[in-house]
């Protein structure tokens, strides 16, 4: 019996070894069977919002689900005032920026939205998105040997992959008066297949408990949300980066630009230079062009 239990906690300690858990993870099957993998991560994936709201200074109603359509869907659905989160390990219809899908399949990744009351009518959505960028990654950092990058604007990469996006929208009353910010926030764990659209640049944070991260990006977004204006939050978007120095390809008035990433600005606007002028860019999306 000693000897059940002895080897019992040691593969559970080599199991939450971030070195090792890849292969625990591959080759578990050979050793505890495939059910002990499987209860492993589901309960590492259940959410609970008790465990969320501790990490929060602030009250916050939170609304937890197995399953949706979308969280950033069911926030504006539900008209929530005040601090609102909404979270779920299954989006049936996830959205990512400009009409794209986010992948978003069963207790694999974490996907949450948080409603914030509109603090001023002329609320920056860019500087939003970059202060929810910092918060995922600092959370990550935190709770994981895995340290996230940023791809601007609103992309999470880990290991050149994109592991997680941001979704920033603005909310309106019923007389089309802005009300609130929804900030949906998708992020691949241990997504192991992915359809062949996303195969090739799609990445995992990590197998992260999910309470922990989804509280600690909430307390922090809602942290950084109080002091949007404050400097020392695009400082830390900028450190975090990997496009500030890269040639970059992207598309303005349908014409294809090939220019270099040379800063962030203020707003959170990317400062691009080709053939000596430099212009900033405030929305659209940028690739990355590969070092040869």
């Amino acid at each position: 019996m000693f000897y059940l239990l002895h080897f019992g906690c040691s593969l559970w300690k080599v199991y939450n070894s971030y070195l090792f858990r890849p292969y625990f993870m591959k080759h578990c099957t050979n050793i505890v069977g495939e059910s002990c993998v499987l209860s492993v991560r589901k309960d590492k994936m259940k959410l609970n919002s008790e465990k969320i709201q501790a990490y929060c200074s602030e009250p916050v109603t939170i609304r937890l689900y197995d399953s949706i359509d979308s969280t950033n869907n069911e926030a504006k659905r539900r008209s929530d005032s005040g601090l609102c989160l909404y979270a779920a390990t299954h989006q049936t219809a996830g959205r990512g920026r400009r009409g794209h899908s986010f992948y978003s399949p069963k207790d694999t990744g974490l996907y949450m939205t948080l409603s914030l009351p509109l603090s001023a009518p002329s609320a920056s959505v860019q500087k939003i998105t970059c202060a929810a960028a910092v918060a995922v990654c600092e959370a990550v950092d935190t709770l994981s040997d895995i340290q996230p990058a940023i791809k601007w604007v609103n992309d999470i990469y880990v290991n050149g992959k994109k592991a997680a996006g941001i979704l920033t929208e603005l909310v309106s009353d019923d007389s089309n008066r802005p009300r609130a910010v929804i900030v949906g926030i998708g992020m691949n764990l241990c997504t192991e297949q992915f359809p062949d659209e996303f195969a090739a640049n799609a990445g995992n944070l990590g197998d992260i408990e999910v309470n922990a991260l989804c509280g600690a990006i909430t307390a922090r977004l809602i942290d950084y949300y109080r002091r949007l204006n404050d400097h020392s939050i695009i400082e830390k978007y900028k450190k975090r980066s990997f496009c500030i120095g890269r040639a970059v390809r992207y598309t303005q008035n349908d014409i294809i630009h090939i220019a270099t990433a040379v800063d962030i600005d203020n707003d959170g606007g990317l400062i691009v230079e080709e053939n000596g002028v430099r212009t900033t860019l405030s929305s659209g999306e940028i690739s990355i062009i590969p070092i040869k």
